[in-house]
């Protein structure tokens, strides 16, 4: 039996700073009641129950970690929980637009209140088990118990090879509860049955675009400039008709079948569908930058973005299932063909200049697409390094998507 022994009074801060490699801020804004972007702060505790004090627009829990939008030039919060003394913390006036890294400590003393058990059964042997982010053992034989305080908490299980699996409880003074626990291969993403797989992408730099006539001849310019990437997932598949009927509740796509790409929609839909899904699954996807879409494309760039993959879908009248259209080095599937994929970034030439995690324009007009399509009858609309660009508004039976997840 697993038993929880220790509990925490007094929280510590270990670090606090801006991380200016981090996008999170532009990429998922929100703005004061004068219409002024916040700056984000990402606070690594594992603490659902948790409140904040200070010049604060939204805190939310997510995964394991707080979101927390402050207002401009706010300098302090204060952290309180009915389990920790509270705990406030100043610092340096938020900026605009930009992401902040916090890291809280919880030490450790006994506890002797009230507690409940947690039946645990788990399809894999000797999985780490966490409580509110601290490691408290291994399960055992497929089956164990675990003792908690009364209250809120989040279990996780971990197994190398496996994804992460996290489970949220709320325990009475004797309760029993009992919960199945499944991991799933590493990569696998799955809701209500339906998988979806994420690649990691380990970040670097590369040089982005192309000196192609062709390419430079179009309105699509491709200027080759430098451009550095951090770590991110990008989806080994397009988004498959199953896991958006699973979300949406409804199939756009005209040639229908579960393991074909989703298709027919627009960019405000793929926008809503990441909404929707991000509330159920507790996660962080979106759509792929322009620049992690041809890093990803380009086997980390380790291509030049002219060859496509053996076995990629065009010169055709439909597309094929995602799992059956041409794989690069990285094992991504139909990144080149099938359907061309919806890209986060509003559509604009490419800078001269060195870009760190590139987002594209501010604003625009038409938003990136990329990756060509079953119906184009040459392979360059399929090269990585080829760009294309759609209204928001807009749908096409030859245009999808793909999901990506900052690491």
């Amino acid at each position: 039996m697993l038993t929880v022994s220790g509990w925490a009074q007094n929280l510590k801060v270990l670090d606090f700073h801006p991380d200016l490699t981090m996008t999170t801020a532009v990429q998922y804004p929100k703005e004061d009641l004068n219409g002024n972007r916040c700056g984000l702060i990402l606070l690594g505790l594992v603490l659902p129950d948790a409140t904040f004090e200070g010049d604060i627009i939204s805190a939310e829990y997510k995964d394991g970690e707080w979101w927390i939008y402050m207002i401009q030039k706010a300098n302090w919060i204060t952290i309180k929980s009915s389990k920790y003394l509270p705990l406030r913390y100043e610092f340096e006036g938020i900026q605009s637009n930009v992401t902040y890294v916090m890291s809280v400590e919880k030490p450790q003393i006994a506890y002797e209140g009230p507690t409940g058990t947690i039946k645990l059964t788990c399809n894999i042997k000797d999985a780490n088990v966490y409580v509110d982010g601290e490691l408290k053992g291994s399960l055992k034989d497929n089956k164990n118990e675990i003792v908690v305080p009364v209250g809120k908490h989040e279990l996780e299980f971990r197994h190398d090879g496996y994804n992460d699996e996290k489970l949220a409880v709320d325990i009475n003074p004797k309760q029993v509860l009992n919960h199945t626990v499944t991991l799933h291969a590493s990569g696998t993403f799955s809701l209500n049955g339906i998988s979806y797989e994420m690649a990691k992408i380990k970040g670097g730099t590369f040089t982005m675009g192309t000196s192609d006539n062709f390419n430079r001849a179009t309105l699509n310019v491709a200027t080759p400039h430098e451009v550095i990437l951090r770590n991110y997932s990008i989806g080994v598949t397009e988004v498959t008709q199953a896991l958006w009927q699973e979300v949406m509740g409804s199939n756009p796509s005209m040639v229908q079948s579960p393991e074909l790409p989703v298709s027919n929609v627009t960019w405000d839909d793929c926008q809503e569908f990441i909404k929707k899904l991000n509330e159920r699954s507790g996660s962080h996807f979106r759509l792929p930058t322009e620049a992690e879409w041809e890093y990803a494309a380009r086997g980390r760039a380790a291509e030049d973005g002219k060859k496509i993959p053996a076995g990629s879908v065009f010169k055709l009248t439909s597309c094929k299932a995602v799992s059956n259209s041409g794989v690069n080095v990285l094992g991504i599937k139909g990144i080149n063909g099938n359907v061309a994929e919806w890209c986060q970034d509003w559509f604009g030439t490419y800078p001269t200049e060195k870009s760190v995690n590139p987002t594209g324009p501010q604003k625009g007009y038409h938003r990136v697409v990329r990756g060509g399509a079953y119906e184009d009858t040459t392979d360059w609309a399929l090269r990585s390094t080829t760009r294309s660009h759609r209204d928001p508004e807009d749908a096409s039976p030859a245009i999808g998507f793909r999901l990506a997840m900052d690491d």
